[in-house]
C-alpha cells in the first residue's frame, strides 16, 4: 500500500488501534509489497533493538528458533546476517508478506497461521529452544490476552526463551483497554505466578529508536 512519505507516521498510528483479525490480515496482504519500502519513511526500526537484544542472549548459533510474526523477514535477515543463526523458521498470518520472506531463502520451514489465545498452532509442543518476535503485541496484532501467552509457550522447550521487541505499552493505554492499568506487565505476572516462566535477568532492556524516535523494550522470559 503505498503512501505519501509525508502521511506515513499517521498512517502508522492508524494500524496501532484494535481491529479485528480479517481487519489486520487485508491491512497487511495490501501492504506487503510495499511494506519494506515504507519503513524507512516511518523511522521504524524496530528489528533492528529486537535483533540486538537477542544477540545478547547468547544462544547457541543452531539453537531452532521461530521468528513469530516474521512478516517480509526484517528481524530473521539481521538474526542471520549480524547474529549467524542457522536454524530459522517463520511464522506469520499474512501470505502475502510471507511471499516476500521466502526470497530471502533463510527460513527452513514457513507456517502460515495467526496466533490467537483460543487456536492452537499448527506446531508440535516443545519444538523451539527460543521464539523471538517484534512488532507484534500493540492494539490489534496478537491478542492481548494470557491464553495468547500460552499458545506460544506451548511451542517453546522447558528452558527456552521467548523474547520479544515492543514500544512501551503503555503508550496504547488509552486506545485499547486490554493495555491499560498496565495489563501487559499483570499478565506477565500471572504467567510467572503460575510457575510457566522467569523472567531472564536484566530484562526488559530499553532500547533507542524504536519507532519515530521513541525508545522501546526488549523482553525475554525463560519457560519453567
Amino acid at each position: 500500500m503505498a503512501q505519501p512519505k509525508e502521511n506515513m507516521f499517521n498512517y502508522i498510528e492508524e494500524t496501532l488501534k484494535p481491529m479485528s483479525l480479517e481487519e489486520c490480515k487485508k491491512m497487511y496482504s495490501d501492504w506487503g509489497a510495499e511494506y519494506e519500502k515504507d519503513m524507512p519513511g516511518c523511522q521504524y526500526h524496530a528489528y533492528e533493538g529486537a535483533a540486538k537484544g537477542f544477540l545478547e542472549l547468547n544462544l547457541p548459533k543452531d539453537s531452532k528458533i521461530l521468528d513469530c510474526g516474521a512478516g517480509t523477514g526484517l528481524l530473521g535477515a539481521q538474526l542471520v546476517e549480524r547474529g549467524g543463526f542457522t536454524n530459522i523458521d517463520a511464522l506469520d498470518g499474512c501470505e502475502q508478506m510471507l511471499e516476500v520472506a521466502k526470497k530471502r531463502n533463510i527460513y527452513k520451514n514457513i507456517f502460515v497461521t495467526y496466533v490467537t489465545p483460543d487456536k492452537e498452532l499448527p506446531i508440535a509442543e516443545e519444538s523451539y529452544d527460543a521464539l523471538v518476535m517484534v512488532g507484534v503485541f500493540c492494539p490489534g496484532h496478537f491478542p492481548m490476552q494470557i491464553g495468547t501467552f500460552k499458545q506460544l509457550l506451548r511451542i517453546v522447550k522447558k528452558g527456552g526463551i521467548m523474547s520479544w521487541g515492543m514500544a512501551n505499552p503503555d503508550r496504547y493505554a488509552e486506545r485499547d483497554e486490554t493495555y491499560a492499568n498496565q495489563g501487559f506487565q499483570k499478565i506477565q505476572q500471572k504467567l510467572a505466578e503460575e510457575g510457566l516462566i522467569e523472567v531472564v535477568e536484566g530484562h526488559p532492556k530499553e532500547y533507542s529508536n524504536y519507532f519515530k524516535g521513541e525508545n522501546g523494550f526488549f523482553y525475554a522470559v525463560r519457560k519453567l
